[in-house]
């Protein structure tokens, strides 16, 4: 799965750099990143979406608005990279937090599985990394829609009677789903959000905290 995963990855890379415009004004920067990619589009703004975080409160574009943020999309059944993610994420913010750096973004895990990820799980799963961590979950169509706003894809394989069915996202799980077990295949990128709720940069497999935490500090310097 993990495979799978960094395959997925690897395709969206470069989708993202051919099909988003930069603009003049990040160039420069764009050429000094170690770990990331400006996929900032000033004619592309963040479409207008409606969840609610793990806490049980309303979560919308407001709440993306006047900090930084890295936002991850991530699901609590994934046996290996959300996990290997959010300790990386966890890591990344350590190592902001010991270099005194400008900024420390906060963090925001949307779940591509709202079907078993309740608010409530949510919450104990993004604690143990860090207790400042907010869980996303919600109407699935919501999800889908930032999902695809923010070049992500997720598939969903379901396991039966000795068969495997491979599931696109827009596909409605049939009613046994969770009876029957199913796991995700899914993109592993981490997302840097302006304080204006826009998507600036992206960070591909696999994430080197050092390089993501010089390149957070650029961005923040140069924006």
């Amino acid at each position: 799965m993990l495979k799978k995963v960094l395959i997925l990855a690897s395709v969206f890379v470069v989708i993202l750099v051919v099909f988003v415009n930069t603009g003049n004004d990040y160039k420069s920067l764009a050429k000094q990143l170690k770990a990331s990619h400006v996929v900032y589009n000033p004619d592309k703004e963040l479409p207008a979406f409606s969840l609610v975080d793990h806490n049980n409160n309303k979560f919308d574009n407001q709440q993306l608005e006047g900090d930084w943020t890295l936002l991850l999309f991530i699901y609590t059944h994934c046996p290996d990279v959300c996990p290997t993610e959010l300790a990386n994420v966890s890591m990344l913010k350590a190592n902001l937090v010991n270099s005194k750096a400008e900024v420390v973004p906060n963090v925001v895990a949307i779940t591509f599985d709202p079907l078993r990820d309740t608010p409530e799980l949510l919450k104990d799963y993004v604690a143990h990394f860090d207790k400042d961590f907010l869980g996303v979950s919600g109407d699935k169509a919501q999800i889908d829609k930032l999902v695809d706003a923010f070049g992500a894809y997720y598939e969903v394989v379901i396991e039966k009677d000795g068969k495997t069915v491979v599931q696109k996202s827009s596909v409605e799980l049939p009613e046994t789903a969770v009876e029957d077990g199913y796991f995700i295949n899914h993109t592993a990128w981490i997302y840097l959000l302006s304080p204006d709720g826009q998507i600036f940069a992206g960070f591909p497999t696999p994430h080197n905290i050092f390089d993501m935490s010089s390149d957070i500090n650029l961005i923040v310097e140069n924006y």
